[in-house]
């Protein structure tokens, strides 16, 4: 795909999230490497890869080459860095973000259960309503996209020790609290945690290794990243979606009951 028009940029905390349009007649959010920022762009690609096995509706997403001259002509800021590939993801039109919908029905609530787990194995602390699109099946009806998994691991910019000394705590999310009200059923999050763990490995590490040179991933962080999620999979996610269950998702149901 190679980029044809460029359209705006999105508001957001880290101004750079580009809406361009591409030779295959449609709309991508595209984003940039910043140094700042350096761990935002592999967060981004490991989220998705990792969604689209578990089935999750994210929208699709690709490594793009984003021109030489259609870069420097983009707005950026001053830490942005040409590298050989930028991450791209469809621009699904027609939504609205949790902020601006109140939601009475979510037409995919059993895929609800799995991208809390999915958040939870991933440690994704920016699951706002900023970061969930609302599409609308029928009136007060909406299918549920999930977005933005920048904040993986905890951070845009994580170090390898950051990784080590991740918490298994619950996470403070009012989505995760809204998405739970429309879980129907508790054993939802078991069939999520398992479909997890029978993720190959050597899948994890195959996405890994996709990761552009550029980005500046070292070995080390390489190794640290599949070492952290097997170690959160098969080891804490079943005790933390525990805790979320008694601590959130049953109080909510006995509530609503």
């Amino acid at each position: 795909m190679k980029p044809i028009s460029y359209k705006k940029l999105f508001e957001s905390k880290t101004n750079n999230a580009h809406l361009i349009s591409f030779d295959d007649g449609n709309d991508y959010v595209v984003k940039l490497y910043k140094e700042s920022e350096s761990k935002a762009l592999i967060n981004e690609w490991i989220a998705y890869c990792i969604a689209r096995f578990l089935m999750l509706p994210i929208p699709y997403s690709y490594l793009v080459e984003i021109p030489m001259e259609f870069f420097e002509a983009m707005p950026k800021s001053a830490d942005t860095q040409f590298t050989s590939k930028q991450f791209a993801s469809k621009y699904i039109d027609n939504c609205k973000n949790g902020h601006e919908v109140n939601v009475t029905d979510i037409t995919n609530n059993a895929n609800l259960a799995s991208i809390i787990v999915f958040d939870y194995w991933l440690y994704n602390i920016d699951r706002t309503r900023k970061n969930i699109l609302l599409q609308e099946s029928t009136p007060g009806s909406h299918y549920c996209w999930i977005i933005d998994n920048a904040d993986s691991f905890g951070s845009l910019s994580w170090t390898t020790n950051d990784l080590e000394n991740r918490p298994q705590t619950l996470i403070e999310s009012a989505t995760h609290e809204m998405l739970a009200k429309h879980v129907k059923k508790e054993e939802d999050f078991k069939k999520a945690i398992q479909l997890i763990q029978v993720m190959p490995t050597q899948l994890l590490e195959e996405v890994v290794s996709h990761i552009p040179e550029d980005w500046n991933l070292t070995t080390v962080d390489k190794k640290e990243i599949i070492k952290t999620l097997n170690y959160r999979r098969y080891f804490t996610l079943h005790l933390i979606i525990e805790k979320f269950l008694r601590k959130v998702y049953r109080p909510l149901h006995r509530k609503n009951s």
